[in-house]
């Protein structure tokens, strides 16, 4: 039976992007038991999941980015799947908060040669008409690593311990990198849009100055920022939210968390990539105004997640938010890889993530920590829901201001066939 090559991509890419997230994001269910095994503050756990990983993921996107953007994609992706999946194994090692930070910050070195080349190679696969649900596929690895980790993350925990989980998730990781090297597929660059990339390259400094120009892809990046410190605090905060407002085990925590924000997240990529495919192919601003306003309707529903008294309507009031906000992915991405144009998509990825992870990773998960230490005193153990609460309310809106923004020059910045 032959293969469909276009298939084979994009599974290959879903299953790294999924081992990615779910390296990354499973951690938040295990930082009670790290927590308590270490003795660590909220303040260092906020170092740990933000600043310490974000630092070298985001600024080493770019050098890698580069390379991608010149020599073999598939190499770089599978050398770093290969390299950050031996660091999470490593981080299941650590004996004490020093060593888990640095396996940690390591991980972010090896995830920073994930996006880039990935979003490069599918955009090189599809064409636009057809690219924001390709792309919407790949990325529905984070909702399938985030509802896995947290379920079989908080299974092992409650079974076997915290080091044990991330055993777990890295060496099948290694595993999944030898036949990334040797089964994915390479497309020319230019393909989808018919163009002979000539082997020349302009400087980053042109290239960064060229992006920057353009006021849709700077609100379109800030939009997906400032959203990323709500995405980001949330993934991070909420198992502790849960643990400590409703004290509710990790296993029942991961299970609800996995199933609730799992499941909404895959159904709301999907269904942006596609509504973006059918929409946006007629009028640009529809990737836009689809990334922007689904974000605005979802921010009312986080009072429910944070002030209900009953973990069980908070659980089921977050999949609305979940489900709808998420539904930007897929046209954003889109948006920002097509204005970047074939010769410089790695580099416009990794520049977007690099700006989503200094805002969001950088300032998201501390910002929380922060607050929630800073209201302990007047709040006791709903500090940090009110933290989560302020966040989530302020960053929402912020971040429907900046796709409503870049919806009113994309026709501008994008050919309409």
């Amino acid at each position: 039976m032959k293969i469909d090559p276009k298939k084979l991509t994009l599974f290959l890419l879903f299953l790294t992007a999924f081992f990615n997230y779910a390296d990354r994001y499973m951690l938040g269910i295990l930082i009670p038991d790290i927590k308590a095994d270490m003795n660590l503050s909220d303040t260092q756990i906020g170092f740990m999941t933000g600043v310490a990983f974000t630092l070298f993921y985001a600024t080493l996107g770019i050098p890698i980015a580069r390379l991608a953007d010149i020599y073999s994609r598939r190499k770089i992706i599978s050398f770093a799947l290969g390299i950050w999946s031996l660091m999470t194994v490593l981080c299941g090692a650590a004996q004490n908060f020093v060593q888990l930070t640095i396996a940690r910050v390591l991980v972010g070195v090896g995830e920073a040669g994930c996006t880039p080349p990935s979003q490069s190679i599918v955009s090189d696969t599809f064409q636009r008409n057809e690219r924001s649900k390709a792309l919407s596929i790949v990325a529905l690895g984070s909702p399938v690593g985030l509802l896995l980790g947290f379920l079989l993350g908080g299974w092992i925990t409650d079974l076997y311990g915290w080091r044990i989980a991330l055993f777990a998730f890295g060496i099948p990781g290694i595993i999944l990198a030898i036949f990334v090297f040797y089964f994915l597929k390479e497309p020319l660059r230019g393909e989808s849009d018919g163009s002979i990339d000539d082997g020349e390259r302009e400087s980053f400094w042109k290239v960064f100055i060229f992006l920057l120009s353009k006021p849709t892809f700077r609100n379109c990046v800030l939009g997906q920022s400032v959203h990323g410190i709500v995405y980001l605090s949330l993934i991070g905060w909420l198992p502790s939210f849960f643990n400590r407002t409703h004290d509710l085990s990790i296993s029942e925590i991961g299970t609800w968390l996995a199933f609730v924000l799992g499941f909404s997240q895959l159904a709301g990529i999907y269904l942006g990539g596609v509504l973006g495919d059918r929409l946006g192919s007629k009028d640009p601003r529809w990737y836009l105004w689809i990334s922007g306003y689904t974000i605005l309707i979802a921010t009312p529903f986080y009072l429910i997640v944070f002030l209900w008294p009953t973990p069980q309507i908070a659980f089921f009031a977050l999949t609305i938010p979940f489900f709808l906000s998420v539904m930007q992915a897929g046209p954003s991405y889109n948006v920002i890889q097509t204005i970047a144009g074939p010769k410089n998509r790695a580099v416009a990825s990794a520049i977007n993530i690099l700006v989503i992870n200094i805002i969001a990773g950088g300032i998201g998960p501390q910002v929380v920590g922060i607050l929630s230490d800073g209201f302990v005193n007047n709040y006791g153990d709903a500090s940090l829901k009110y933290s989560l609460l302020v966040v989530s309310l302020i960053c929402s809106i912020w971040a429907w201001v900046h796709f409503t923004l870049a919806s009113k020059t994309v026709r501008d910045e994008i050919k309409v066939n």
